[in-house]
């Protein structure tokens, strides 16, 4: 049976390439529609509302199908996303990207992580990095994934040292942190390292009793931190709930500057630019309402980032 997501998304692609045909017959290339763009808080740079989330939601469909992984990553590139997140822990994600990063450096706005925190390791990751991606910069480095337990004490006797000198060296624009483990965690951090930008999670489920959203986020604007939301889209596809509403819900949050989402597929791409392009926040009625809705349906659903065993990058 049709349901109302699959039609929708088979009429984009339909839509799309009706639309790719007038032009090639009509011998006319009319500029493509461009995502909106949000100055990344301190950072300043015009980063798209929509970022490529390039972990295994990328790397499973087209780590065999390089030639077509690539066109769409410039699809997405041509509709103005630059926000572009990879990982040195996501596998080949890195090395499948390098190519198109090579050519296109100056369209990105490049960002990797590093789960070391002594100074030698974070160093190294880095070094693999740069010769994976096929860079000689990164516009953003996250220490990634602080557990509610993380050692900032390590942190700052290994991994904040590193980031210093990578900074004075012109290697690295900026540095963040990561993590979805708990609201309390990064605020201990922010607090201490004062990085320039999070990434956490935002899905409209407001996940740790609201605190990401009601003391992590403010905090964050207080700053100026640029603040990135990940897991958004939590199980959509097996509770009838539209992804794209989901994303919706946390780019309409006070503060958020960007919704990073993973690369599947072409006509989950389409539907995103569709909707980060002219873009329409929630009103706070529309937000609520969903939040009760999604709750209601994923109350006795385990986060998937609990699940024994999950590694970020993996898709939720």
């Amino acid at each position: 049976m049709t349901t109302r997501r699959s039609f929708f998304k088979t009429a984009l692609v339909a839509a799309a390439g009706a639309t790719g045909f007038h032009r090639l017959s009509a011998g006319i290339e009319d500029p493509l529609p461009q995502v909106d763009r949000r100055p990344l808080g301190r950072i300043k740079t015009p980063v798209s509302i929509i970022g490529l989330g390039l972990g295994s939601a990328y790397t499973r469909p087209w780590g065999d199908r390089t030639e077509e992984g690539h066109a769409l990553l410039n699809l997405a590139l041509d509709h103005g996303v630059n926000y572009w997140d990879t990982a040195r822990g996501y596998g080949p994600s890195e090395r499948m990207i390098g190519p198109v990063v090579e050519k296109r450096r100056d369209e990105i706005f490049l960002v990797t992580k590093s789960r070391s925190r002594d100074y030698d390791g974070f160093l190294r990751d880095v070094e693999t990095s740069l010769n994976e991606l096929r860079t000689d910069r990164l516009d953003l480095l996250h220490i990634w994934n602080l557990p509610a337990n993380a050692d900032l004490d390590q942190i700052e006797n290994g991994a904040m040292r590193a980031v210093a000198k990578l900074k004075d060296e012109k290697v690295i624009g900026h540095f963040g942190i990561s993590g979805h483990s708990g609201a309390e965690i990064l605020i201990q951090a922010m607090r201490r390292f004062d990085p320039d930008a999070v990434l956490t999670v935002f899905p409209c489920t407001r996940e740790d009793e609201g605190r990401y959203e009601d003391e992590l986020l403010p905090l964050a604007r207080e700053r100026n931190m640029g603040t990135l939301a990940m897991k958004m889209v939590r199980h959509a596809r097996n509770a009838d709930l539209e992804g794209s509403d989901l994303i919706r819900y946390a780019l309409s949050l006070d503060g958020i500057h960007c919704g990073v989402v993973g690369l599947d597929t072409e006509a989950h791409l389409r539907e995103n630019l569709k909707m980060a392009t002219d873009f329409k926040p929630l009103s706070g009625m529309e937000s609520a309402a969903l939040q009760r809705h999604a709750t209601e349906i994923l109350a006795h659903v385990p986060r998937p980032w609990e699940r024994p065993g999950y590694r970020d990058g993996m898709p939720v």
